[in-house]
């Protein structure tokens, strides 16, 4: 189901930012940053990857100034599931999830991004964690989710760019 929706969300993709969320001092919630390590040379070397860290809304300009068709975020998301699942949250739903530390920020950054890049479309991948709590190294749940929810996306991404150039 994962792997069809983020083909779905996708579709049309001229243009891919995808953005790790993270602080690497919270155990699992570095987990959205350290997506984008799993993802290094699995993806097609025009995806422009951003690590944010705990402070998206600080690359703004930068997502603005890639002109994405599509931005991807990965985060530590509490979605109320087991540790180390995985799912694709669309733009809307966000209001309907408890997100980890960085959910003001990241709505405000999804509203100035849609106003300096009409049509853009925005998706979140959650990742629940088992702890956020301070320390170092992810619980080893979130690790293997990790790994498998990259593998996915890795897949997804290079079919969806590949079909659509």
């Amino acid at each position: 189901m994962f792997f069809e929706d983020l083909e779905a969300f996708l579709e049309g993709c001229s243009a891919l930012v995808l953005a790790g969320v993270g602080n690497r001092l919270r155990r699992d919630d570095a987990a959205g940053a350290m997506v984008l390590r799993k993802l290094k040379g699995k993806v097609p070397a025009g995806v422009m990857m951003i690590d944010c860290g705990a402070v998206p809304e600080n690359f703004s300009l930068e997502f603005k100034k890639a002109k994405p068709s599509h931005i991807v975020f990965f985060d530590a998301v509490d979605m109320g599931k087991e540790p180390g699942s995985y799912a694709l949250i669309r733009e809307g739903a966000l209001a309907t999830c408890s997100m980890s530390t960085h959910k003001q920020s990241v709505k405000v950054l999804f509203r100035v991004l849609r106003e300096g890049l009409p049509g853009v479309r925005i998706a979140l991948i959650g990742l629940q964690p088992k702890t956020t709590e301070f320390g170092s190294g992810l619980s080893r749940p979130v690790g293997r989710g990790l790994n498998l929810m990259a593998g996915e996306v890795a897949k997804a991404i290079g079919r969806s760019l590949c079909e659509d150039n």
